[in-house]
């Protein structure tokens, strides 16, 4: 069974670990490296051991809530179980902490409507690039693509200058979450997404955001793959969500509860095989949204290459679709 990838962090007792599972990007848990841990009889798998990489103190810790085993590679001591309560207290604090900074940024957003504003200075060049994405007029319009001439972003100590496209994040019910911007000229690949208000997490993209997310869903990564999707599909019965990861935490995929079938169709390389630093074949992206949306609602649509080139390429999507196969 495959398994996400611990952190370098846990290294020195990734031997001892498995079923890994990522939390967050700071949280982590699995089997516990002193009284182990096996798959649960509903098919989930064992968290019992839960690692932070960055402590209390500053440094990696890990604790089981089973038998109490505790593991810190700071010290090499155990912490105390005041430790431990002490930790979980600030992490519970952290976590306030960020929701209620998300929460500011999106009233922000909100009430500025950025997004009308990039709109707005949309040129012969900014629309020429959207609809060689494969994006009509009309769903620029809708959705509110838009342009930022002049965009500086920070890279490290340095920063440079470049275009910059811009997606509002819909949702359900017209609210605009985030917005992504795509740069024209990135120096770095890493540099090529940025979103324009730093929230510390991801949000599903709902192309058709009139409608409410429910009937039978297409999963696809990224915006411009679902809007392409959307378009092309153009069919009331299904709904195309764009995920910004292949990895979505549970709670961004906690809103697709309501569809009665789900395709999923993340690009071909969410079948990778890797391995983990002991040599356990980990989890696929494929494995994982299967697991956490329910193997009997999901179908694997198997595309050999990315859908929005496949439908620039003149590919019908429906064909892959009627394809697909149980998970």
């Amino acid at each position: 069974m495959r398994t996400d990838t611990l952190p370098p962090e846990f290294s020195e007792i990734a031997h001892l670990v498995g079923y890994v599972q990522k939390k967050s990007a700071n949280e982590f848990s699995g089997s516990c490296p002193q009284c182990g841990g096996a798959v649960h009889k509903d098919g989930s798998l064992p968290d019992r051991f839960v690692m932070f990489r960055v402590g209390r103190y500053g440094f990696p810790l890990g604790f089981c809530r089973n038998c109490g085993f505790r593991w810190t590679a700071k010290t090499g001591k155990t912490p105390s179980q005041e430790d431990v309560d002490e930790w979980r207290k600030n992490q519970i604090e952290v976590e306030k902490a960020r929701k209620q900074a998300a929460e500011r940024a999106l009233e922000f957003l909100q009430a500025d409507h950025a997004w009308n504003r990039f709109f707005l200075q949309n040129n012969s060049y900014s629309l020429g690039i959207f609809e060689s994405w494969g994006v009509s007029k009309a769903w620029i319009d809708y959705l509110q693509l838009g342009l930022i001439p002049d965009y500086v972003l920070k890279s490290g100590d340095e920063q440079y200058h470049s275009p910059a496209f811009t997606i509002p994040i819909w949702n359900v019910g017209g609210v605009v979450q985030n917005i992504k911007l795509r740069l024209a000229n990135p120096r770095e690949s890493r540099d090529r997404y940025r979103n324009f208000y730093s929230m510390g997490q991801s949000f599903l993209f709902v192309p058709l955001y009139d409608l409410p997310l429910e009937g039978v869903g297409v999963l696809v990564e990224g915006e411009k793959k679902s809007i392409v999707m959307e378009q092309k599909l153009d069919n009331p019965k299904y709904r195309v969500v764009g995920l910004q990861s292949k990895t979505p935490s549970e709670e961004v995929v906690s809103q697709l509860k309501k569809f009665e079938a789900i395709y999923l169709w993340l690009d071909p390389d969410a079948n990778n095989i890797e391995y983990d630093k002991s040599g356990r074949i980990m989890e696929t992206a494929n494995e994982r949204m299967v697991r956490i949306l329910g193997k009997e609602r999901v179908r694997i649509v198997d595309c050999p290459i990315k859908s929005d080139d496949g439908i620039l390429q003149g590919m019908n999507p429906m064909n892959y679709i009627r394809m697909a196969k149980k998970a």
